[in-house]
């Protein structure tokens, strides 16, 4: 009797050739930790050592089950059988369907590298099991003439929590050793074969009990279950998969592309993940990596919502659609869409539902504001496409958006108006599952359905899903829906083209009036309005002096009063020049506005002092000429001067704003003219052509639906030609309307424009604290995170320094190493004691905090920095004797914050004279904090403390503004005061009362 006989070379067959690619090996590996009932699935890559390590913590493998179950081929062992039970499952969750049924997935991971250690540890019953370590080298099942049975596969079974050391592991791949010179010394496999055999097993080196205590995630199998993956010799395609197109950074890598989207999380309705998956791939010889399949790169269920158009519903069991579809913000309820390819008989794939979003691809058609659009637009580049879920676990390579299995672009190439839609526009969920769709079966290789009938109809009753769609509601010339769709879009391409015109404008508006603002602040700085003044004094002082060679009496008097006129002239063009007007037509920056109000103080107080002095000194000027020359000068004449030049100046200020306002309004009054005649006159025309075509109509023998017919085809374009007109009349209309103005309780006028202004501001103001309130969140997170890490790692150096400590009183050779290692370990410790102020989960109760000890705190954080930039940093006797009420958490972060950048500036200061940064109080409480750097602009008094506003390159803006925030919630407050001696800025922190 013959018997069939296996070669080993089955297992490559079935395994590294039959997938489709490393990332669909890492998918099934994914899938075989859901069937294991774990919560979390993770991959860390080691680039260097070329490590590709996956871990879960799933219900994990005793001896018996890795023996009996993961390796035999094609195991029946997710099927009921009299031999062998069922796996087991976890009663503490909801039971999963099973996502590997054919028992090759486990194969897979030779597509990912030829040598592989297994460590797992079931539990059962609650009770945790021992734990079970095997190796196995995937290029021995490539090697011809051997047999399956003829193949070791180490296996060793570890006491409890124990996990294989690194001899253990050495153990295993001697063992492995020696089955290949036993085939060698029985000729079933060449020298050459061994030997490149046994250099592989010998060039693996993992230490699974280092690496499970070093990586992130609390997947270490010393506490808990679940199967390791330690796989090694990687193949040379890993990395290509990860990276991608190098030329083209917003196309997602294979990798990405395959793993993203492993369970459904993209839907609002989406069910809770049943396992959440990780990729972190470490690039560096650090603890650094990339996140290559978080969350935050995956579209959420908030972006999903966000998007332009969306269709939710069921296909029932005939294949026949029913849900809602919505519109830009219009919706359609219970929507149907008939598919009747199968004649209305129940089809073979079964009821699912579909839940998918639409982009329009140009922002001018999107109700999305341009930087959510770009965002969604590049995130939808990388990973947009129509999802296939089979009870919530993702099915490939559906979604991948170079899988356009419904022919979305094929389709579009033929007509974009009539199919519409877009494949990497489109982002959704079909869901299906094993109860209902149990005829649609995945190909051994993970490539997609097998193309039976089951499959056949799911796509053909999708393709028409969306032709349906397209006619229902996109298509030119479609039906009442369209026009909903049609008009939206065309209201949004006319809102953008306006809206760009007026930001256009404003964008102008904005430049010219940014840069008269500059230049008002650099006059200031660079004194070129007092010089301007005092040029204008010595040549009136000039002209004054010229009147002595005037013999006439008269002529010289008059001569004296055309001066002080041509002078009192000079002074208001010079205060004209340095007058900005308003901001009109543009929304100001937090940072303008601002910048306006202190422009509005300095102008003032340069009106009140340079002006009011240079108009004093021109009057002493008159005076001291007239009685040096002894001139009888009429007064009526003088002041006639001065009204006369006051009325030219408002008059001809008044008549610039006059004309250009009589010139708007002018323009506007033709336009809307031009407008309304030209709406009138296609409105004619429309009803014209109408008229023409009545006499062409053939009505003896008509039906009456043939009248109906011809009836709508004629009114049809009068309708949609007076809609049309109506609308765009009442928005001008309204425009108009819009414009007006009132006058408030003091009689002044107030304009709509005004209101408006300040609304936008308030907008602009809300939306920067914001996005500034996030990115302080994230921070404020992220510093957390980093403490509480550092924290921990600084913990386990100092039991590691205790541990050298022994081997260096024994071994006097390493007793140098030992103590420089100490010395800078003891230089880092010192800076994570002084985060602990920091921390106010420490500090719940306020204190009486000495300021001496804030002044030694500064010392211990700036030393290295004062030090090296040559600072002092010193304290008064005040200061040292001062003492605060409240938290350390409060208080020491604003001194930081002030030293900090006193330090920055200092560095930076020119001179050669000492560098100085000072600290004092005084009786009261206030306490200051005083540098002898660059002085602070006269503008940036108060921007200092606005968030967002840095002199700095690359500085964030972030800390005066939380330091004053933070001071007045503790009855305190921190400014700019007056300069100390000897200093040049000054802040004062004092408690409010």
């Amino acid at each position: 009797m013959a018997k069939f006989v296996t070669r080993a070379r089955a297992i490559d067959l079935l395994g590294r050739q039959q997938i489709a690619g490393i990332p669909t090996a890492i998918n099934e590996l994914f899938k075989n930790a859901h069937d294991a009932y774990a919560d979390h699935v993770e991959v860390d890559y080691l680039r260097k050592d070329q490590i590709f390590i996956l871990r879960d913590d799933g219900l994990g493998m005793t001896k018996e089950d890795f023996e009996n179950r993961w390796l035999v081929l094609a195991t029946e062992s997710k099927f009921a059988n009299h031999k062998i039970p069922l796996p087991p499952t976890d009663s503490n969750k909801p039971l999963r369907p099973i996502m590997g049924e054919k028992g090759i997935g486990r194969l897979a991971i030779a597509s990912i590298g030829k040598q592989v250690l297994i460590v797992t540890r079931a539990i059962r019953n609650g009770e945790l099991g021992n734990t079970v370590a095997a190796f196995i080298n995937w290029a021995l099942f490539e090697s011809p003439g051997i047999n399956l049975d003829q193949v070791v596969i180490p296996v060793k079974e570890f006491s409890g929590s124990i996990i294989p050391s690194l001899a253990d592991v050495e153990a295993m791949k001697n063992e492995s050793i020696l089955s290949l010179l036993s085939l060698f010394r029985n000729s079933d496999i060449t020298k050459e074969n061994a030997r490149d055999l046994i250099t592989e097993i010998k060039n693996f080196r993992v230490d699974p009990l280092s690496l499970m205590q070093s990586l992130p995630g609390a997947l270490s199998l010393e506490n808990h279950s679940g199967t390791h993956f330690y796989i090694g010799s990687c193949d040379d395609s890993l990395n290509a998969n990860i990276d991608g197109n190098d030329k083209d950074k917003d196309e997602a890598s294979t990798l990405e592309k395959m793993l993203v989207g492993f369970t459904n999380t993209i839907t609002p309705q989406h069910a809770k993940p049943s396992v959440k998956t990780a990729f972190r791939d470490y690039r560096g010889n650090d603890d650094t990596y990339f996140d290559l399949i978080g969350e935050d790169a995956f579209i959420s269920p908030h972006e999903f919502e966000k998007v332009d158009h969306h269709f939710r519903g069921e296909f029932d069991d005939f294949g026949q659609f029913r849900g809602d579809v919505t519109i830009y913000d219009h919706e359609f309820s219970d929507h149907k869409i008939i598919w009747n390819e199968n004649s209305f008989k129940r089809t073979a794939c079964g009821r699912f539902s579909i839940d998918c979003a639409y982009l329009q691809g140009d922002h001018k058609q999107s109700y999305l504001d341009p930087i959510l659009h770009s965002q969604l637009k590049s995130k939808l580049n990388r990973y947009g496409g129509l999802y296939i879920y089979k009870d919530g676990i993702r099915i490939l390579p559906y979604g991948d958006n170079n899988y356009d299995f419904l022919d979305f672009e094929r389709n579009r190439s033929k007509s974009a108006s009539y199919y519409f839609f877009s494949y990497r526009r489109i982002i959704g969920t079909v869901n299906i599952s094993k109860e209902f769709n149990d005829n649609l079966t995945e190909k051994a290789g993970r490539e997609g359905f097998i193309e039976n009938q089951a499959y056949r109809q799911l796509r053909s009753i999708l393709k028409n899903f969306f032709v349906q769609l397209a006619a229902d509601f996109f298509r030119e010339k479609g039906g009442e829906s369209t026009d909903v769709f049609l008009s939206l879009r065309k209201e949004r391409e006319k809102m953008y083209r306006a809206r760009e015109q007026r930001e256009k404008r404003a964008k102008e508006r904005k430049d010219k009036f940014v840069a008269e603002l500059n230049a008002f602040f650099q006059n200031v700085q660079n004194g070129k309005i007092q010089k301007d003044i005092a040029d204008l004094l010595t040549k009136t002082r000039k002209n004054l002096q010229s009147i002595s060679s005037i013999k006439d009496v008269d002529d010289a008097s008059n001569a004296l009063i055309n001066y002080e006129f041509e002078a009192r002239k000079s002074l208001v063009y010079l205060r004209m020049r340095n007058k900005i007007l308003a901001p009109r037509g543009f929304v100001l920056s937090k940072e303008n506005r601002r910048n306006w109000e202190v422009y509005l103080e300095e102008y003032e107080s340069i009106s009140n002092k340079y002006f009011l002095e240079a108009e004093a000194a021109v009057d002493h000027l008159v005076s001291d000429y007239q009685k040096s020359f002894k001139l009888e000068v009429s007064q009526r004449k003088r002041i006639e001067k001065h009204v006369e030049l006051i009325s030219d100046e408002a008059k001809d200020t008044t008549k610039k704003r006059y004309d250009e306002a009589r010139s708007i309004a002018e323009e506007v009054s033709s336009r809307v003219r031009k407008l309304t005649q030209e709406l009138m006159e296609n409105l004619e025309q429309t009803i014209r052509s109408a008229k023409l075509q009545l006499p062409t109509l053939k009505l003896t023998e008509s039906e009456d639906s043939q009248i109906f017919e011809s009836i709508r085809s004629i009114e049809s374009p009068i309708i949609e030609e007076k809609d049309y007109a109506n609308l765009i009349l009442e928005n001008i209309i309204h425009q108009l309307d819009n414009i007006y103005w009132e006058k408030d309780e003091q009689g002044k006028i107030i304009t709509n424009a005004q209101i408006t202004d300040a609304i936008e501001e308030e907008l602009e103001e809300v939306k920067e604290k914001m996005y500034a309130d996030i990115e302080l969140t994230q921070l404020g997170l992220a510093v957390n995170i980093i403490h509480h890490e550092f924290n921990s790692t600084v913990n386990s150096l100092r039991s590691g320094i205790r541990d050298l400590k022994r081997w260096a009183d024994i071994d006097t050779k390493i007793d140098t190493t030992y103590k420089n290692i100490r010395s800078n370990f003891e230089h880092l410790d010192s800076y994570l004691s002084l985060l602990t102020p920091f921390n106010r989960r420490l500090y719940r109760r306020e204190e009486v905090i000495r300021c001496e000890e804030i002044y030694v705190f500064l010392q211990d954080v700036f030393k290295g920095r004062i030090e090296r930039h040559n600072i002092q940093l010193n304290r008064t006797k005040g200061f040292s004797q001062s003492r605060i009420n409240g938290y350390r958490s409060i208080f020491y972060p604003v001194f930081v914050n002030v030293v900090d950048n006193a330090i920055h500036w200092l560095k930076t200061k020119a001179d050669d004279g000492p560098r100085v940064i000072r600290l004092h109080a005084t009786d009261d409480g206030t306490l200051y904090i005083s540098n002898n750097g660059p002085q602070v602009a006269v503008n940036d008094y108060e921007k200092i403390f606005e968030l967002g506003f840095s002199r700095k390159a690359g500085g964030r803006g972030m800390g005066l503004q939380i330091s004053k925030e933070v001071l007045r919630n503790a009855s305190y407050d921190i400014s700019l005061s007056e300069p100390r001696k000897d200093m040049t800025v000054t802040f004062a922190i004092k408690p409010l009362k």
